[in-house]
């Protein structure tokens, strides 16, 4: 392996560390199960941080873990990302508020079409499964209960575009990213950031920020 090899797969194991990191907190199953996973992970990632703020981001949650477990950041998931929602503009993350109305922080949705079309299972589905089926990578239906356009479901994909050999994942990676990832992130960090009752969530949107502000420069 030369030297430039070498560096571009350090490079791919970074951000498939960075996906995995994130896909354990915008998946409820994967949260339940990786207290140790994600203390493991923030030791690795705050010692080396994308940007400086972000340092104290990976110590409030790892101090939460650390004392706590996952347990309030699951109650914090259930609140957020749960139902019911309110479906933002196609253009707004956060959508304003109608007069009169009492809920100032409806929930967030993790799926694309939710953001681009105002449903779910929209075109935002349809381009997820077609992009997928150019790659080796599928969805276990019996143990994945979200859909292909999941968040979630879309970082576990990255990571495992990245860590992959094959060719027809290697070509499909950009494609995902630029079409699906980095549209939908984006979506979800800025209305985590605008969201005004988060202890753990506006963290982690602070995280994916920094983290996507390097993806879109790749």
């Amino acid at each position: 392996m030369t030297h430039i090899q070498d560096s571009k797969k350090s490079v791919a194991n970074a951000r498939a560390l960075y996906y995995d990191f994130f896909a354990g907190f915008f998946l409820y199953e994967l949260l339940s199960e990786r207290t140790d996973v994600i203390l493991e992970q923030i030791k690795i990632l705050k010692s080396n941080p994308l940007d400086e703020k972000d340092l104290i981001y990976f110590e409030n949650l790892e101090k939460e873990i650390s004392n706590f477990g996952v347990e309030n950041i699951m109650q914090e998931y259930t609140r957020t990302f749960l139902l019911p929602f309110a479906i933002p503009n196609e253009h707004s993350p956060m959508p304003a508020r109608s007069k009169g109305q009492v809920r100032e922080n409806p929930q967030i949705m993790l799926y694309l079409s939710h953001y681009t079309e105002g449903c779910l299972n929209g075109s935002g589905l349809l381009k997820a499964r077609t992009l997928i089926k150019q790659t080796n990578f599928r969805l276990n239906a019996e143990t994945f209960k979200e859909s292909e356009e999941h968040f979630g479901f879309l970082l576990l994909l990255m990571r495992y575009l990245l860590l992959s050999n094959d060719k027809e994942d290697n070509d499909a990676l950009n494609e995902v990213l630029k079409e699906l990832v980095l549209p939908l992130g984006e979506y979800v960090a800025t209305a985590l950031l605008q969201k005004e009752d988060l202890h753990y969530y506006s963290s982690v949107g602070n995280l994916l920020r920094s983290f996507l502000i390097v993806e879109q420069s790749l």
